[in-house]
C-alpha cells in the first residue's frame, strides 16, 4: 500500500476528530463576552464602600508622597476612606458621633410600643407594649450615648412606634444594621442597640409567636 494513502487514513480522522471538540461559535461568529470582576472594588474595599453609599471618593497624595483615599459627603465633610469604612467618622463629622435615642425624641414620656414586622407586604402587627415595667426594659437601654455607624443598606424587619403622653408618635426601623429613623438627628446614619434592649426586644416577639 503506498506510504501516501497510508498517512492519509491517519490524518483524516485525526483532523474530523479534533474539528468534533472545537467549541463552537454563536449564530454570528461572535464569541460571547467573557465575566469581568471589577478589579478598583475589589483591590480597594474602602472606596467601593464609598462610592456604593452615595459620596465621592477622591484620591490624595500626603507630604511624603504616599497615596490616601477621602470620603467626602454631601455636605462638604469628608473623612478618611477606611476611617469611614470602619465606622469611625460620617457625614457632618471627622470623629465618632453618639446619640442619645431618648432624649433626641422624647422617649422618656412613652406609654405605648407597637410593634410591626414590614418586609412581606403590608406591616404585621407583632406586639403591643402598654405595661409601664416592659416599656422601661424597652426605653432604658436606648437613654445612652450610643455611636452612630455609616448604615449598610439593610432592609428593616420591623417598625417601632412610641407613643408618647401628648399622643405624638416616633417611628424607627429596626433591622440586621441596627435602629435608624428619618429623623435629621440620625444624620443618615444607625445605632447599634444595646444588648438589653435586644434581649427584651427577642423575646418580646418570641412570646407573641
Amino acid at each position: 500500500m503506498p506510504q501516501r494513502f497510508i498517512l492519509f487514513l491517519w490524518v483524516f480522522p485525526l483532523a474530523i476528530l479534533l474539528a468534533a471538540c472545537a467549541p463552537l461559535a454563536p449564530s454570528g461568529g461572535a464569541q460571547p463576552p467573557k465575566p469581568t470582576i471589577d478589579q478598583a472594588k475589589l483591590a480597594n474595599p474602602a472606596a467601593a464602600y464609598c462610592q456604593d453609599q452615595g459620596f465621592r471618593y477622591e484620591t490624595r497624595k500626603d507630604d511624603q508622597g504616599n497615596e490616601y483615599g477621602v470620603c467626602i459627603f454631601d455636605d462638604g465633610s469628608e473623612c478618611d476612606a477606611w476611617a469611614y469604612f470602619r465606622g469611625e467618622c460620617g457625614q457632618g463629622q471627622a470623629k465618632n458621633l453618639a446619640l442619645n435615642v431618648v432624649e433626641a425624641a422624647g422617649l422618656a414620656d412613652t406609654v405605648r410600643i407597637d410593634v410591626l414586622a414590614v418586609g412581606g407586604g403590608a406591616p404585621q402587627s407583632v406586639a403591643v407594649v402598654t405595661a409601664p415595667k416592659s416599656i422601661r426594659a424597652l426605653v432604658e437601654p436606648l437613654n445612652a450615648d450610643l455611636p452612630l455607624i455609616p448604615p449598610k443598606r439593610c432592609p428593616a424587619s420591623y417598625e417601632l412606634h412610641f407613643t408618647l403622653k401628648n399622643g405624638q408618635t416616633r417611628t424607627f426601623n429596626l433591622g440586621l444594621c441596627g435602629l435608624y429613623g428619618d429623623q435629621d438627628y440620625w444624620k443618615g446614619m444607625t445605632v447599634t442597640p444595646p444588648d438589653a434592649f435586644v434581649k427584651t426586644f427577642n423575646k418580646l416577639v418570641e412570646s407573641s409567636q
